[in-house]
């Protein structure tokens, strides 16, 4: 890297290409590649870029700290201080080590490229000749490998349950004192999410009730926001909304092997942070409130061995459960949160189990005892104006009370759906249920359903 001499009359640094992403896997080349620029508070009337021997890309000399060089401006970070350009027809060789110039007024900068890997990027260690591979940071710093930027950042960050609470603590770094948001969600209680604004000096410590808690802990925003905030699940093992809810370690062939987890809390959780610890990658998506998911290695295998398409089920490469004995590990951010474990007595093959229960079951998709656990809260109550209804004169109500959209429905005596409606969320009000038009005489059922928790109620239909 050449920097021109120094002048006692000025005071500037030199703008350097600090990152490159050659090889993306998720998207194609020419909507992932980028290349950056440092630009700090140096000032000129041009930018020039070349790649080798090609002709060089000229600019007018962008605003702001960052400069980053895209193929279409779409991808373009939207980010404060940031400014973009077009790498155009220019695409990054993605097998062998390249050579890249840029130079602005009496600055300039040269560095080879090394080979790069796919679906890494290259980051400037500090400002050698080193480069790193790294996620990739469009338009902002690597505090892992850049210096000399405005960074305060959330360092030592320690979770500790007591007695109905967590204690959050930690300690600022690259800075004295800051404003801390902080947003917490009890997962066993309504009321949603609280929010507080705390001025934090060094160190500090946060108490958040609940043995089941979700907390956001956010800085404001530097060049550097990948250590500004934190998004944590603070879960405690026997105490945590996420359970293992069945398995069937020995199914009868070609159905695969599964297990069923069970989200009890009212709120839907992130599946991107739940691992079978030593066993598979993270999953995908969310689960509901009050909703189970299978998980299981062949997905098509399963949907065609249970029979019906009412259950999610998702893919997850979790090995072999062993027919006479093993244990699953459930975790959330790398803690575990529900543990189960099975020998040669606990269920004989081909039979599943609730490990809750250690009683023999086959329900994929369906609660059982799960619904009944300790920290299950009810997602709706309701009332019946009566379980006996005539036909002539009389007319059925339901009044239903959720903070969710309640699922009402109607069944006949081989419990078929005649007749359904969304009650809306808050409510609080009767609703008509028409037996009278969609009965015969005789038995009936009216079912309500939030996720997969359900409620069956039978009435009887008379002339």
């Amino acid at each position: 890297m050449k920097f021109i001499p120094f002048l006692p009359s000025l005071a500037f640094a030199c703008p350097m290409f600090v990152e490159f992403f050659p090889d993306p896997i998720d998207v194609r080349d020419d909507e992932g590649e980028f290349l950056e620029i440092r630009l700090d508070d140096f000032s000129a009337d041009s930018l020039f870029v070349a790649f080798e021997a090609k002709p060089a890309l000229s600019f007018a000399y962008p605003a702001g700290s960052r400069f980053v060089l895209v193929h279409d401006s779409l991808h373009c970070p939207d980010i404060p201080n940031v400014s973009c350009g077009s790498l155009g027809s220019l695409s990054m060789p993605n097998s062998r080590e390249t050579t890249w110039k840029l130079w602005a007024g009496a600055c300039s900068d040269s560095i080879v490229l090394p080979k790069p890997k796919a679906g890494y990027a290259f980051q400037r260690v500090r400002e050698t000749d080193e480069w790193a591979f790294s996620r990739g940071t469009p338009g902002t710093a690597d505090s892992d490998y850049e210096a000399g930027f405005d960074d305060c950042g959330l360092s030592g960050i320690k979770a500790e349950h007591g007695e109905g609470e967590w204690a959050l603590s930690g300690w600022l770094s690259g800075c004295d004192s800051s404003t801390l948001f902080v947003e917490s969600l009890n997962l066993a209680k309504l009321g949603g999410w609280r929010h507080d604004t705390l001025a934090v000096t060094g160190a500090f410590k946060l108490r958040l009730r609940g043995d089941a808690v979700w907390a956001r802990l956010r800085l404001p925003r530097d060049e550097a926001p990948s250590n500004d905030s934190l998004d944590t699940l603070l879960l405690q093992r026997g105490k945590s909304p996420l359970v293992i809810s069945e398995i069937h370690h020995c199914p009868t062939e070609p159905e695969p092997e599964w297990i069923e987890i069970y989200n009890g809390s009212r709120y839907a959780l992130p599946l991107s942070r739940v691992v079978f610890l030593d066993r598979s990658g993270y999953l995908s998506d969310s689960i509901r409130p009050y909703e189970n998911v299978l998980v299981t290695r062949d997905t098509l295998a399963l949907r065609t061995a249970i029979g019906f398409g009412d259950v999610r089920i998702l893919q997850a490469n979790f090995g072999y459960l062993g027919n006479t004995g093993g244990s699953v590990l459930l975790a959330v951010d790398s803690s575990v949160v529900d543990s189960v474990g099975w020998d040669k007595n606990t269920a004989k093959c081909p039979a599943g189990f609730n490990p809750r229960t250690k009683l023999v079951e086959n329900t994929p998709g369906f609660l059982g005892y799960a619904s009944q656990s300790s920290f299950s809260d009810k997602p709706f109550t309701y009332t019946l104006t009566s379980r006996v209804v005539r036909r002539r004169g009389e007319v059925l109500r339901v009044r239903v009370e959720s903070e969710f959209a309640v699922s009402l429905k109607l069944l006949d005596s081989a419990r078929r759906e005649v007749w359904s409606f969304a009650v809306p969320p808050a409510s609080n009000s009767w609703w008509i249920v028409p037996v009278a038009d969609k009965l015969s005489v005789g038995v009936g059922y009216v079912s309500l359903s939030v996720g997969d928790y359900a409620s069956v109620v039978g009435i009887v239909v008379r002339h």
